[in-house]
């Protein structure tokens, strides 16, 4: 078992633990993560206000830990990095508007004020983020403002570590890759999102009887035997095979999505 405390609060170490079993493979392959009580402001109805985020994390490492590995090391810092790069950006459009010195009138419009955000961010990105951008942009500091830039930001942070691992991959020869299933906490409310198979429970502590025991599922295994994903595979040229009675990626993965696997 591990404590994790990372000097934040005297309450971290207590809320957070974690278990591995190496099982049959020659190392302990696998990596976890907790980072909790990270103080964020977000802009609100009333004004800036703090936000406590926290991140649990596991990363199921196959073929060589350098996948999980970096992964683990490297969330937190691309997490946090892409949330105050969104909320500057963010800042940064609604201050040009507001004073309306360095905006032209026709850039006032919501479609223009949009593109204005995405030539600051600088990234060109397909439609399914523009979608996603202008759902962050759309939620005009409600309640909801800091959830759609914390899930920005996490999928900006985890597509970055599997293009950075890839690179680092290719180079030297790694054939390693990792699933990653993340929890973010932010206030009373759970974002979580997952790469391959490695699941989330939500467990409620309080009952009366097993019966009325609380347990959710939170997370959609990515498996080559799901008809969406199999759709995917097969758009994207791959196959789906059966072999050890279980239908691979190629053949090969039991995965239809991981960081690394180049």
């Amino acid at each position: 078992w591990r404590l994790f405390d990372y000097d934040s609060s005297p309450r971290t170490a207590t809320r957070c633990q974690s278990s591995m079993l190496q099982g049959r493979r020659k190392s302990q392959e696998d990596r976890t993560l907790c980072v909790l009580d990270v103080r964020i402001p977000f802009p609100g109805t009333m004004g800036i206000r703090e936000v406590v985020v926290g991140i649990v994390a596991v990363f199921d490492g196959h073929n060589g830990a350098e996948a999980s590995e970096m992964a683990s090391k490297l969330l937190m810092e691309y997490f946090v990095l892409h949330t105050y790069f969104l909320l500057d950006a963010m800042y940064s459009v609604v201050s040009k508007t507001s004073t309306g010195k360095l905006l032209h009138r026709r850039d006032h419009d919501h479609g223009n004020l949009l593109h204005r955000w995405k030539e600051i961010l600088g990234w060109q990105w397909h439609e399914l983020h523009s979608e996603r951008l202008q759902n962050v942009f759309s939620a005009n500091f409600d309640d909801s403002f800091h959830l759609e830039i914390l899930k920005e930001a996490l999928l900006r942070a985890i597509h970055d570590i599997d293009v950075r691992f890839s690179e680092e991959a290719s180079r030297n020869n790694i054939h390693s890759g990792s699933t990653a299933t993340v929890v973010l906490v932010a206030d009373d409310k759970f974002l979580v999102a997952n790469i391959g198979d490695s699941k989330a429970f939500l467990c409620s502590e309080n009952f009366q009887s097993p019966k009325e025991a609380k347990v959710k599922e939170l997370t959609r295994d990515h498996h080559p035997d799901r008809e969406d994903e199999r759709t995917r595979v097969e758009a994207a040229g791959g196959q789906v095979l059966n072999w050890g009675g279980l239908p691979r990626v190629n053949g090969q993965l039991a995965i239809t999505r991981a960081i690394g696997d180049v």
